[in-house]
Protein backbone atom coordinates (compact mmCIF):
# COMPACT_ATOMS: atom_id res chain seq x y z
CA UNK A 1 0.00 0.00 0.00
CA UNK A 2 1.29 3.45 -0.96
CA UNK A 3 1.39 6.17 1.69
CA UNK A 4 0.80 9.80 0.69
CA UNK A 5 0.80 13.11 2.53
CA UNK A 6 -1.82 15.54 1.22
CA UNK A 7 -1.00 19.21 1.79
CA UNK A 8 -4.32 21.06 1.76
CA UNK A 9 -4.73 24.79 1.26
CA UNK A 10 -8.39 25.42 2.22
CA UNK A 11 -8.20 29.00 0.91
CA UNK A 12 -7.07 28.13 -2.62
CA UNK A 13 -9.35 28.88 -5.56
CA UNK A 14 -13.08 29.50 -5.31
CA UNK A 15 -14.46 25.96 -4.94
CA UNK A 16 -15.73 24.65 -1.61
CA UNK A 17 -13.17 22.59 0.33
CA UNK A 18 -15.65 21.36 2.93
CA UNK A 19 -14.80 17.77 3.95
CA UNK A 20 -12.12 17.65 1.25
CA UNK A 21 -10.07 15.18 3.32
CA UNK A 22 -13.00 12.75 3.54
CA UNK A 23 -13.61 13.11 -0.20
CA UNK A 24 -9.96 12.39 -0.97
CA UNK A 25 -10.09 9.17 1.04
CA UNK A 26 -13.24 8.16 -0.85
CA UNK A 27 -11.69 8.89 -4.26
CA UNK A 28 -8.53 6.95 -3.41
CA UNK A 29 -10.34 3.93 -2.03
CA UNK A 30 -8.28 1.34 -0.20
CA UNK A 31 -5.30 1.57 -2.55
CA UNK A 32 -3.63 4.51 -0.77
CA UNK A 33 -3.05 5.39 2.88
CA UNK A 34 -3.72 9.14 3.13
CA UNK A 35 -2.47 11.54 5.79
CA UNK A 36 -3.11 15.28 5.82
CA UNK A 37 -1.29 18.52 6.52
CA UNK A 38 -3.46 21.65 6.55
CA UNK A 39 -2.05 25.01 5.44
CA UNK A 40 -4.63 27.19 7.16
CA UNK A 41 -2.34 29.93 8.43
CA UNK A 42 -0.69 32.10 5.76
CA UNK A 43 2.16 32.85 8.19
CA UNK A 44 3.08 29.17 8.44
CA UNK A 45 6.22 28.20 6.51
CA UNK A 46 4.52 25.24 4.88
CA UNK A 47 7.68 24.17 3.01
CA UNK A 48 9.52 23.73 6.32
CA UNK A 49 6.49 21.98 7.85
CA UNK A 50 6.46 19.47 4.97
CA UNK A 51 10.21 18.89 5.27
CA UNK A 52 9.85 18.12 8.99
CA UNK A 53 6.93 15.78 8.39
CA UNK A 54 8.67 13.73 5.69
CA UNK A 55 11.79 13.48 7.85
CA UNK A 56 9.72 11.79 10.58
CA UNK A 57 7.63 9.45 8.41
CA UNK A 58 8.15 7.47 5.23
CA UNK A 59 5.95 8.69 2.37
CA UNK A 60 5.81 7.50 -1.23
CA UNK A 61 4.44 10.85 -2.33
CA UNK A 62 3.39 14.31 -1.18
CA UNK A 63 0.35 15.79 -2.91
CA UNK A 64 -0.43 19.51 -3.19
CA UNK A 65 -4.17 20.13 -2.82
CA UNK A 66 -4.42 23.75 -3.90
CA UNK A 67 -3.34 26.18 -6.59
CA UNK A 68 -0.01 27.23 -8.03
CA UNK A 69 1.17 28.75 -4.74
CA UNK A 70 0.55 25.49 -2.88
CA UNK A 71 2.21 23.57 -5.73
CA UNK A 72 5.25 25.83 -5.47
CA UNK A 73 5.71 25.49 -1.70
CA UNK A 74 5.08 21.73 -1.68
CA UNK A 75 7.33 20.95 -4.65
CA UNK A 76 10.13 23.07 -3.13
CA UNK A 77 10.18 20.75 -0.10
CA UNK A 78 10.69 17.74 -2.39
CA UNK A 79 13.49 18.99 -4.64
CA UNK A 80 16.23 16.40 -5.21
CA UNK A 81 14.21 13.90 -3.19
CA UNK A 82 13.17 10.33 -3.99
CA UNK A 83 9.63 11.18 -2.83
CA UNK A 84 7.17 11.80 -5.67
CA UNK A 85 5.19 15.02 -5.96
CA UNK A 86 1.55 15.08 -7.08
CA UNK A 87 -1.26 17.57 -7.62
CA UNK A 88 -4.97 17.73 -6.88
CA UNK A 89 -5.69 21.08 -8.60
CA UNK A 90 -8.19 23.31 -6.80
CA UNK A 91 -6.61 26.70 -7.54
CA UNK A 92 -7.51 29.51 -9.92
CA UNK A 93 -4.82 28.94 -12.57
CA UNK A 94 -3.42 25.43 -12.04
CA UNK A 95 -0.56 26.03 -14.49
CA UNK A 96 1.57 22.95 -13.79
CA UNK A 97 -1.44 20.64 -13.57
CA UNK A 98 -2.77 21.88 -16.91
CA UNK A 99 0.65 21.56 -18.55
CA UNK A 100 0.79 17.94 -17.39
CA UNK A 101 -2.84 17.37 -18.46
CA UNK A 102 -3.92 16.58 -14.90
CA UNK A 103 -7.70 17.21 -14.92
CA UNK A 104 -9.32 19.77 -12.63
CA UNK A 105 -12.00 17.12 -12.09
CA UNK A 106 -10.70 15.95 -8.70
CA UNK A 107 -11.90 12.31 -8.75
CA UNK A 108 -10.08 11.86 -12.07
CA UNK A 109 -7.00 13.62 -10.69
CA UNK A 110 -7.09 11.29 -7.67
CA UNK A 111 -7.19 8.31 -10.04
CA UNK A 112 -3.88 9.50 -11.53
CA UNK A 113 -2.35 9.41 -8.05
CA UNK A 114 -3.52 5.85 -7.40
CA UNK A 115 -1.99 4.78 -10.73
CA UNK A 116 1.31 6.25 -9.54
CA UNK A 117 3.25 6.86 -12.74
CA UNK A 118 6.11 9.33 -12.29
CA UNK A 119 8.74 11.18 -14.32
CA UNK A 120 11.46 13.73 -13.60
CA UNK A 121 11.03 17.41 -14.39
CA UNK A 122 13.18 20.53 -14.25
CA UNK A 123 12.88 23.25 -11.64
CA UNK A 124 14.08 26.86 -11.77
CA UNK A 125 15.03 29.73 -9.50
CA UNK A 126 14.52 33.48 -9.69
CA UNK A 127 17.17 34.92 -7.39
CA UNK A 128 16.49 32.94 -4.19
CA UNK A 129 12.94 31.83 -5.09
CA UNK A 130 12.11 28.44 -6.60
CA UNK A 131 9.58 28.23 -9.41
CA UNK A 132 8.26 25.42 -11.54
CA UNK A 133 5.98 27.12 -14.08
CA UNK A 134 6.85 30.70 -14.98
CA UNK A 135 8.41 33.81 -13.50
CA UNK A 136 9.16 37.26 -14.78
CA UNK A 137 8.74 40.99 -14.73
CA UNK A 138 6.67 43.61 -16.50
CA UNK A 139 2.96 44.16 -16.87
CA UNK A 140 1.88 40.70 -15.70
CA UNK A 141 3.98 41.04 -12.54
CA UNK A 142 2.58 44.52 -11.91
CA UNK A 143 -1.00 43.27 -12.29
CA UNK A 144 -0.19 40.21 -10.17
CA UNK A 145 0.76 42.42 -7.24
CA UNK A 146 -2.52 44.32 -7.56
CA UNK A 147 -4.48 41.07 -7.90
CA UNK A 148 -2.92 39.71 -4.70
CA UNK A 149 -4.47 42.59 -2.77
CA UNK A 150 -7.88 42.46 -4.49
CA UNK A 151 -10.98 41.66 -2.45
CA UNK A 152 -12.13 38.90 -4.78
CA UNK A 153 -10.26 36.07 -6.55
CA UNK A 154 -10.71 34.31 -9.86
CA UNK A 155 -9.79 34.87 -13.49
CA UNK A 156 -12.51 37.50 -14.06
CA UNK A 157 -11.03 39.70 -11.31
CA UNK A 158 -7.58 39.41 -12.88
CA UNK A 159 -8.94 40.43 -16.29
CA UNK A 160 -10.74 43.46 -14.80
CA UNK A 161 -7.57 44.69 -13.13
CA UNK A 162 -5.49 44.12 -16.27
CA UNK A 163 -7.99 46.03 -18.40
CA UNK A 164 -8.04 48.95 -16.01
CA UNK A 165 -4.25 49.21 -15.72
CA UNK A 166 -3.33 48.66 -19.38
CA UNK A 167 -3.44 52.31 -20.45
CA UNK A 168 -1.49 53.47 -17.39
CA UNK A 169 1.38 51.04 -17.72
CA UNK A 170 4.68 52.23 -19.21
CA UNK A 171 7.01 49.52 -20.64
CA UNK A 172 10.60 49.53 -19.40
CA UNK A 173 14.01 49.01 -20.95
CA UNK A 174 15.65 45.66 -20.16
CA UNK A 175 19.15 44.34 -20.65
CA UNK A 176 18.81 40.57 -21.08
CA UNK A 177 21.73 38.14 -20.97
CA UNK A 178 20.98 34.56 -22.09
CA UNK A 179 23.82 32.00 -21.86
CA UNK A 180 26.33 34.83 -22.18
CA UNK A 181 24.69 36.60 -25.15
CA UNK A 182 23.33 40.06 -24.39
CA UNK A 183 20.47 42.03 -25.96
CA UNK A 184 18.62 45.21 -24.99
CA UNK A 185 14.86 45.44 -25.40
CA UNK A 186 12.03 47.74 -24.45
CA UNK A 187 9.33 45.30 -23.35
CA UNK A 188 5.77 45.14 -22.10
CA UNK A 189 6.77 42.02 -20.19
CA UNK A 190 9.56 39.46 -19.97
CA UNK A 191 8.55 35.97 -18.86
CA UNK A 192 10.89 33.06 -18.19
CA UNK A 193 8.88 29.85 -18.59
CA UNK A 194 9.45 26.24 -17.64
CA UNK A 195 5.88 25.16 -18.41
CA UNK A 196 3.94 26.23 -21.48
CA UNK A 197 1.34 28.36 -19.70
CA UNK A 198 0.54 30.85 -16.95
CA UNK A 199 -2.55 28.85 -16.00
CA UNK A 200 -6.19 28.94 -17.12
CA UNK A 201 -4.93 27.62 -20.48
CA UNK A 202 -3.20 30.92 -21.28
CA UNK A 203 -0.15 29.65 -23.22
CA UNK A 204 2.67 32.16 -22.87
CA UNK A 205 5.34 29.67 -24.05
CA UNK A 206 3.64 26.98 -26.16
CA UNK A 207 6.95 25.29 -27.02
CA UNK A 208 8.21 25.02 -23.43
CA UNK A 209 9.13 21.56 -22.12
CA UNK A 210 9.52 20.75 -18.41
CA UNK A 211 12.33 18.24 -18.93
CA UNK A 212 14.47 19.61 -21.76
CA UNK A 213 16.96 21.44 -19.52
CA UNK A 214 16.06 24.87 -20.96
CA UNK A 215 13.97 27.87 -19.97
CA UNK A 216 11.96 29.79 -22.58
CA UNK A 217 12.47 33.55 -22.38
CA UNK A 218 9.42 35.29 -23.83
CA UNK A 219 9.78 39.00 -24.64
CA UNK A 220 6.57 40.85 -25.50
CA UNK A 221 7.20 44.17 -27.22
CA UNK A 222 5.13 47.27 -26.38
CA UNK A 223 1.83 47.34 -28.28
CA UNK A 224 -1.27 49.44 -28.67
CA UNK A 225 -4.73 48.61 -27.44
CA UNK A 226 -5.74 47.73 -31.02
CA UNK A 227 -3.40 44.70 -30.89
CA UNK A 228 -4.66 43.41 -27.52
CA UNK A 229 -7.55 41.21 -28.80
CA UNK A 230 -5.31 39.44 -31.33
CA UNK A 231 -2.61 38.82 -28.71
CA UNK A 232 -5.18 37.52 -26.24
CA UNK A 233 -6.50 35.17 -28.91
CA UNK A 234 -3.01 33.89 -29.66
CA UNK A 235 -2.43 33.34 -25.95
CA UNK A 236 -5.33 30.90 -25.74
CA UNK A 237 -4.80 29.36 -29.20
CA UNK A 238 -1.22 28.31 -28.34
CA UNK A 239 0.43 30.41 -31.05
CA UNK A 240 1.54 33.63 -29.34
CA UNK A 241 5.14 32.70 -30.21
CA UNK A 242 4.24 33.30 -33.88
CA UNK A 243 3.27 36.93 -33.27
CA UNK A 244 5.68 39.57 -34.67
CA UNK A 245 5.40 41.26 -31.27
CA UNK A 246 6.92 38.26 -29.48
CA UNK A 247 10.54 37.13 -29.29
CA UNK A 248 11.42 33.77 -27.71
CA UNK A 249 14.87 32.58 -26.64
CA UNK A 250 15.79 29.21 -25.11
CA UNK A 251 18.49 29.38 -22.45
CA UNK A 252 19.96 27.66 -19.40
CA UNK A 253 21.04 30.87 -17.66
CA UNK A 254 19.16 34.17 -17.85
CA UNK A 255 20.07 37.49 -16.24
CA UNK A 256 17.75 40.47 -16.61
CA UNK A 257 18.80 43.99 -15.67
CA UNK A 258 16.01 46.56 -15.42
CA UNK A 259 15.87 50.28 -14.75
CA UNK A 260 14.69 50.06 -11.15
CA UNK A 261 13.55 47.58 -8.48
CA UNK A 262 9.94 46.51 -8.83
CA UNK A 263 7.34 43.82 -9.26
CA UNK A 264 8.07 40.22 -10.21
CA UNK A 265 6.02 37.05 -10.22
CA UNK A 266 6.93 33.40 -9.73
CA UNK A 267 4.30 30.67 -10.15
CA UNK A 268 1.58 33.28 -9.78
CA UNK A 269 3.02 34.65 -6.54
CA UNK A 270 3.82 38.39 -6.52
CA UNK A 271 6.95 39.92 -4.99
CA UNK A 272 9.15 42.98 -5.12
CA UNK A 273 12.80 42.40 -6.08
CA UNK A 274 15.93 44.35 -6.91
CA UNK A 275 16.94 45.56 -10.37
CA UNK A 276 18.93 42.44 -11.25
CA UNK A 277 16.99 39.20 -11.79
CA UNK A 278 18.92 35.93 -12.09
CA UNK A 279 17.19 32.83 -13.47
CA UNK A 280 18.70 29.35 -13.30
CA UNK A 281 17.42 25.89 -14.23
CA UNK A 282 18.05 22.58 -12.44
CA UNK A 283 17.36 19.62 -14.73
CA UNK A 284 15.53 16.53 -13.45
CA UNK A 285 15.35 17.88 -9.91
CA UNK A 286 11.74 16.92 -9.10
CA UNK A 287 10.00 13.55 -9.35
CA UNK A 288 6.37 14.20 -10.32
CA UNK A 289 3.27 11.99 -10.68
CA UNK A 290 1.78 12.26 -14.18
CA UNK A 291 -1.17 10.79 -16.13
Amino acid sequence: MKKFLFVINPKAGVKSKQNIDLKIKKWLGKEVLAEFLWWENADLDITTAISKRISLENFDGVIAVGGDGTVNRTATALLNSKISFGILPIGSGNALARHLKIPVNLPYAAHIITNYKSQNMDSCTLNDKHFFCAAGTGFDAYVGNLFANARSRGFSTYIKIAGKEFRKYKPLEYRIKTDGKEICRKAFLVTVANTNQYGNNAYIAPQADINDGFMNVVILKPFGLIHAPALAGRLFLKNIHKSPLVETIKAKEVDIYREEPGSVHFDGEPAIMQKELCFRIFPNSLKIIVP
